[in-house]
């Protein structure tokens, strides 16, 4: 006898699809699965460094601010592990990455009942009135499903053929077992994971570099804008304003407010400007430690069996400029990549003019199939909804969000008065 068909099946626990798993606690009635591959959560381990932080408060937390009462907030997690009041006296208004990876944990733990670990999805089917979805242990079949599969590293396309133990993305097993002692090492990307590899190669985690560079096509080393009129873009009014925008200004105002979600933590960037100062004026560290500003790479080439030489374009000087490097790390980001499991039924589905999905405003995807079958994708819509949607900022209100959707009924407010206090206009219509 087949299973009984879940109203939500999930595809991936990473923070998203946990928060959507915390919050439909609320909704007893609608019965949900969430499927991993993975033996237990984990949130990027191979950039989890002791000095990464998180850069969005502890309350924005998988269930806070749409339900403080949630018996898994992150200050519950502290009162559970009887740490509330040491948290309390660091005084800190965000926490380690790490302490929020533990919180994810202890939540996944809790949440046992409905989280399946080392379960892969093979493929998603549809036979006209449930979504088939393949596993390693067998069927399972669902009215609606969420995909939460994550990013997947970005990569220079003239690095592609180079990949391997001397030239890795960041996000990569080669990071933790890689040997820079004495070597010649370039780091390309100026964000947040680019400057914290930058910093602990500079401080010897992976052994003492010969030499060290950065390179960024960025002007500097720039902060996240963490300003109160800034943070109001992480709001659902700010959302509610954005939504009905055409494509081409949405991607133009989300180029515009760069440094509001992919800027370096301001107290981070005082820290590795104090160490670059202890080491070269205080202790006289004579190695080349430099930043290049302004460089993008645009070539890499192997020169013997060891070295690599890289070409960087200049746009300060406007010219070319090359250098050797024994070791490359990438830190240049992360994409968004249609999973395969949804091969079967790709044809179903609409996609933008550069292959994205369309997106409704309560995060299911445009496809062909009857309304109440809905398939919901976090972390992809970014090109609609904003600069939000790969942040932890909004999570919690995404997953009310899209369980209101699901539910046919407000289980969680998500309204978006009151306004903000930056006002953006009416949007006219016209007949």
């Amino acid at each position: 006898m087949a299973p009984k068909p879940y109203d939500l099946i999930g595809i991936g626990i990473g923070p998203f699809n946990l928060s959507l798993a915390a919050l439909l606690e609320k909704a007893p009635e609608l019965t949900s699965v969430f499927l991993e591959r993975k033996p237990s959560f984990d949130w990027h381990p191979e950039v989890m460094f002791e000095d990464s932080l998180m850069q969005t408060s502890y309350l924005k937390d998988l269930v806070t601010p749409v339900d403080p009462t949630s018996p898994y907030s992150f200050l519950n997690h502290l009162v559970d592990r009887n740490l509330f009041y040491q948290f309390l006296n660091t005084q800190r208004g965000t926490i380690a990455r790490r302490e929020f990876e533990q919180y994810c944990a202890w939540v996944s733990q809790k949440l046992a009942h409905k989280l399946q670990f080392e379960t892969a999805v093979s493929a998603v089917s549809f036979d006209g009135g449930l979504f088939q979805v393949q596993t390693a242990r067998g069927l399972l079949q669902s009215r609606s499903i969420c995909i939460g599969t994550g990013l997947v590293p970005r990569i220079p396309e003239c690095a592609e053929p180079h990949l391997g133990p001397r030239v890795f993305h960041a996000k990569s097993p080669e990071l933790k077992n890689v040997n820079l002692e004495g070597k010649s090492v370039v780091i390309i990307g100026g964000g947040q994971t680019g400057i914290e590899v930058f910093r602990n190669a500079l401080l010897g985690k992976w052994g003492h570099p010969g030499s060290l560079r950065l390179v960024t096509r960025r002007k500097s080393l720039e902060p996240l804008d963490e300003s109160p009129f800034t943070n109001d873009y992480f709001t659902p009014a700010y959302v509610d304003a954005f939504w009905g925008l055409t494509l081409d200004k949405k991607a133009q105002i989300v180029a515009s407010q760069k440094l509001a979600s992919d800027g370096n933590t301001p107290n981070y960037l005082l820290d590795l400007y104090n160490d670059l100062y202890r080491l070269k004026h205080v202790e006289g560290d004579t190695r080349e430690i430099r930043i290049l500003a302004y460089r993008k790479l645009v070539a890499l080439s192997k020169t013997g069996s060891e070295n690599y030489t890289l070409k960087l374009e200049n746009a300060f000087y406007d010219q070319t400029e090359e250098m050797r490097a024994d070791v490359v790390i990438l830190s240049t980001g992360f994409q968004n990549a249609i999973p395969s499991i949804l091969d079967p039924i790709r044809g179903r589905i609409a996609f933008d003019h550069e292959g994205r999905f369309q997106f409704k405003k309560c995060y299911d995807i445009r496809w062909d199939g009857p309304p109440e079958n809905k398939i919901y994708a976090l972390n992809f819509s970014r090109h609609n909804h904003g600069i939000i949607d790969p942040q932890t900022s909004l999570m919690a209100w995404r997953s009310a969000v899209v369980i209101n959707d699901l539910a046919q009924r407000p289980l969680y407010k998500t309204e978006s008065s009151p306004a903000n206090f930056v006002d953006y206009g009416t949007k006219e219509t016209r007949s």
